[in-house]
């Protein structure tokens, strides 16, 4: 072989191992806010895993099954579901009465006790000693609020918008521990955590998300379409103790912004109650192990990237 052709092999060789060390390289840094967020989530999550592995952390789940959502509870003092309560009742979960009619939730029966979504960010935030974010209502519309507003919009938004950059270049000015708040029908909050390059997802491992890998990821504890079969197991296998609850319909979870449902390669429909169902569109990572969901904000009616 010609010196000059060996020469050339060689520094493409050069070149494809460059640049899968720099597709490979990850972002994410230990952060409080994190360590708080990943203890709400489920044993051996991915999220939670390669969290620990490229920052040397060790968070662990609080509960094995992971926090569920339980809509309308709050943080009560700042000690809603402090450390020490958890870890007292572990493996077991509090029961509890809900308070308030929802679409999938009942006054007066029983469900296995959580958070819902601004519990558990007020939460987090709490465990930091940051203290709480006002409610979600407010910190989208309130005058004053607007201030702590990196971007805001959304399809009914008519005060003087503060303009999102395209979704793979939001991570170049959000840091983790932003909060966004929607409205849909109903207003969710979540936490911006990084994005999936952060931690270390490359093309060649998660192909159907390569266009996606600089998209911003969040944790949140909302409705959700694996929560459920997972807290009745539970309930069926523990009818001494949780006979007479109602399964949750959600729980904490990592999901992706910005991505178009269409372009999802999995999408399922989930019965909350028989007359109630919700169409979730997600990809499938860690081997099939993990249901990636979106999260839509371009058909929001009004949202905001907020930053405490």
């Amino acid at each position: 072989m010609e010196p000059f052709m060996k020469k050339c092999i060689a520094l493409a060789l050069l070149l494809i191992l460059l640049c899968g060390v720099v597709g490979a390289s990850a972002e994410v840094e230990k952060n409080p806010l994190l360590d708080a967020a990943f203890t709400a989530i489920e044993k051996d999550n991915i999220f939670q895993r390669r969290y620990n592995e490229l920052t040397g952390s060790n968070v662990e789940s609080l509960f094995e099954l992971g926090v569920p959502y339980f809509f309308g509870q709050q943080v009560s003092n700042g000690k809603l579901l402090n450390k020490t309560y958890l870890v007292s009742k572990y493996p077991e979960y509090a029961i509890k009465k809900c308070l308030e009619v929802t679409k999938t939730f009942r006054t007066g029966e029983l469900y296995i006790y959580g958070f819902d979504c601004s519990g558990y960010t007020r939460w987090i935030y709490d465990q930091c000693g940051k203290g709480f974010h006002p409610g979600l209502q407010d910190m989208i519309v309130k005058y004053e609020n607007r201030k702590y507003h990196l971007y805001n919009g959304g399809t009914n938004w008519t005060s003087a918008k503060k303009e999102m950059p395209p979704y793979n270049e939001l991570k170049d000015t959000l840091q983790v521990g932003d909060l966004l708040v929607t409205k849909h029908s109903a207003r969710h909050i979540m936490m911006y955590i990084g994005t999936l390059a952060d931690y270390g997802f490359t093309a060649e491992e998660v192909p159907d998300l390569a266009p996606y890998l600089d998209y911003p990821l969040v944790i949140h504890c909302g409705p959700s379409p694996f929560y459920g079969d997972r807290f009745q197991k539970l309930i069926d296998e523990n009818p001494e103790r949780y006979g007479r609850c109602h399964t949750t319909n959600g729980g904490v979870e990592v999901s992706i912004i910005g991505v178009k449902p269409e372009e999802a390669t999995h999408h399922i429909t989930v019965y909350h109650t028989p007359i109630y169902s919700v169409d979730y569109d997600y990809f499938l990572i860690d081997d099939g192990n993990y249901m990636l969901t979106l999260r839509d904000i371009d058909n929001a009616t009004s949202f905001c990237w907020y930053r405490m």
